[in-house]
């Protein structure tokens, strides 16, 4: 079966959403941009190094794709720069949007401020009329809208932040739940995803 008929590949739809290098290949046949989103930094541990939106993109590093980094903090920002790109090519444009989660031994963990992180930029694709999401992309949209305002108690409640603040880094915590206070929009790989650029 080919990747583009793949059930797990959700090829038909526009905004595609997917969990760690395993997802990201799931999701990638022909996608024009890729979204990695990585809300918290890395502890420095065994338990999150392997697993950070750096290495996801690194993987990507051979492909014909756009890569951003994506956040609670930029997601608006993101959002904004995909449509900017979908202006300038004059098509529709396929966006895979990956969780970078946490690495567990030889398994990948699903993190909540990862979950929440992506359903953000979800969210505000949508906001902008790029709205076509699979299933899996509609779901992680609905958990950021139903926990929007719990989102930084729950986060800095989570197994990784508390990891954090037992480190000492409790304002990086607190600054990661910001929600849309940065326009930075931070290019993780610059293939031009098929977009002429």
């Amino acid at each position: 079966m080919s990747d583009s008929v793949a059930p797990c590949g959700q090829a038909k739809y526009q905004v595609r959403f997917d969990w760690g290098v395993a997802g990201a290949e799931r999701i990638l046949p022909g996608a024009h941009v890729v979204v990695v989103v990585d809300v918290l930094p890395s502890t420095g541990g065994e338990a999150r190094g392997e697993v950070s939106g750096e290495a996801i993109a690194a993987g990507l590093a051979d492909r014909d794709v756009v890569v951003l980094a994506a956040s609670l903090r930029n997601r608006t920002a993101v959002a904004r720069r995909i449509l900017e790109l979908q202006e300038q090519s004059g098509e529709r444009l396929l966006v895979a949007i990956i969780a970078a989660g946490e690495a567990g031994g030889d398994e990948l963990r699903f993190t909540i401020e990862d979950q929440l992180g992506a359903g953000a930029v979800v969210d505000a694709l949508i906001a902008l009329g790029i709205d076509h999401t699979s299933p899996e992309a509609a779901v992680a949209c609905a958990a950021f809208e139903g926990l929007r305002h719990a989102a930084t108690h729950l986060i800095g409640a989570s197994g990784s932040a508390v990891g954090l603040v037992e480190q000492g880094r409790r304002p990086e915590v607190r600054s990661a739940t910001e929600i849309d206070v940065s326009t930075d929009v931070p290019v993780l790989g610059d293939g031009d995803g098929g977009l002429g650029g």
